[in-house]
C-alpha cells in the first residue's frame, strides 16, 4: 500500500482512485461498511482512503480523550490493508488545516486526483467548522464530475456504531461490547520492556507492555486475553490465552497506568519480543491487596476464572 503524507494539498495523480474519506479511527464495523462499498466500485479504479489525525476533538478543543488513537498510524496502515486498499492519504490534522473551507477542500485538494467515486458515511463532514455535510460535498462533487456515494450508518442493538461508542465501552471494561463495534477484538501491541520481576516472584511471571501510550487504554482491571508472540521484524508469531492486569498496580504502590500479561504454560525470554494483546473479557476490578499473599491468592483465582471463560 502506497502511504502518501500530507500537510496540505495532496500531489496530483494521475492514476483513476475511488475515494473513501473519514477519520478511520478503529476501523469498526462502520468504516468496513465504507470499504466494502468502495471495493465495489469499478475494477479499473485503485481504492484509495484519505484519513485525518490527530483527532479534530483534541486538536481544535483539547479533549484529552481524544489525545490515544483507537487504531495508532501502524494498527490503521494493517487494517486497512486487509481491506484492500491501495493508497492512504495521511492528512496530518492541525488548525491550519481545520481553516481550509469546504469549497477549497473539494477544488483544492481533491481536485487534485483523478477520482472516478467518493465514498462517506451518511454523518460525514468537511470543511472550516466541519460545517458542511454530504448535500454539499454532492454539490461541489458534481461541479467536478466526480459522484460521491453516501453510506448509511450501521447499527448494533439499535445504536449507530460510532469509535466514540467503542471508546466508551473501553472507558467502562466493556471489552466484549467493543468487539461487536470492531468486528474484532480490541488489541494493543507493544515490544515487552524488563519490568520489576515480582510476578515471578509470586509465581506468576508477566510481560510488561513497553509505550502504549498511542492507544486508547480499557478501564482498569483484570482482563482475559489472547497474545501473540512476534520477533521485530518478523512476521512468524506464537499464539497464547492469558490474564492481563491493566492499571497502576495499587498493591505495590504503582503510579502509572501498565500493561501486565501471563501467558498460561509459557516459559522463556520475551524481553525485546513484540507482544499483541487482544481483550476477551473482564474479569474484575483492580483491587489494593493487603499485601503480596493476599495478591498472590487471588491471581489463583483469576487464572482458574480465565481459564473457565475461556473453556480450557
Amino acid at each position: 500500500m502506497e502511504i502518501i503524507r500530507l500537510t496540505g494539498r495532496p500531489p496530483k495523480n494521475a492514476s483513476p482512485l475511488v475515494l473513501a474519506m473519514g477519520k478511520f479511527d478503529g476501523v469498526h464495523i462502520g468504516h468496513q461498511s465504507i470499504l466494502r462499498v468502495a471495493k465495489a466500485k469499478p475494477e479499473s479504479a485503485g481504492l484509495a482512503v484519505m484519513s485525518f489525525w490527530p483527532h479534530p476533538a483534541w486538536v481544535l478543543r483539547g479533549n484529552v480523550q481524544y489525545e490515544r488513537a483507537l487504531t495508532p498510524f501502524a494498527e490503521k496502515v494493517k487494517l486497512l490493508q486487509s481491506f484492500g486498499v491501495d493508497t492512504l492519504y495521511d492528512v496530518r490534522f492541525s488548525r491550519d488545516f481545520a481553516s481550509t473551507s469546504a469549497e477549497q477542500f473539494v477544488f483544492e485538494h481533491l481536485g487534485q486526483l483523478n477520482l472516478k467515486s467518493i465514498v462517506v458515511g451518511e454523518d460525514y463532514h468537511f470543511g472550516q467548522g466541519g460545517k458542511a455535510g454530504v448535500s454539499e460535498l454532492k454539490a461541489y462533487c458534481q461541479a467536478l464530475g466526480v459522484p460521491v456515494t453516501v453510506v448509511s450508518h450501521v447499527e448494533e442493538n439499535g445504536v449507530k456504531v460510532s469509535s466514540s461508542q467503542v471508546r466508551k465501552h473501553l472507558a467502562n471494561g466493556r471489552v466484549e461490547a467493543a468487539e461487536a463495534l470492531l468486528g474484532r477484538p480490541y488489541t494493543v501491541t507493544a515490544a515487552i520492556e524488563h519490568g520489576a520481576a515480582r510476578g515471578r516472584t509470586l509465581g506468576f511471571p508477566t510481560a510488561n507492555l513497553e509505550d502504549t501510550g498511542e492507544y486508547v487504554m480499557p478501564k482498569a482491571g483484570v482482563y482475559a486475553i489472547s497474545a501473540s508472540i512476534a520477533e521485530e521484524g518478523s512476521e512468524a508469531v506464537e499464539n497464547w490465552f492469558g490474564v492481563l492486569n491493566a492499571g497502576t498496580r495499587p498493591t505495590v504502590d504503582g503510579e502509572s497506568f501498565k500493561l501486565e500479561a501471563h501467558l498460561f504454560g509459557f516459559s522463556g525470554d520475551l524481553y525485546g519480543k513484540i507482544l499483541r494483546v487482544s481483550f476477551l473479557r473482564r474479569v474484575r476490578d483492580e483491587v489494593k491487596f493487603a499485601g503480596l499473599d493476599e495478591l498472590k491468592a487471588q491471581i489463583h483465582k483469576d487464572v482458574a476464572t480465565v481459564k473457565e471463560m475461556l473453556g480450557m
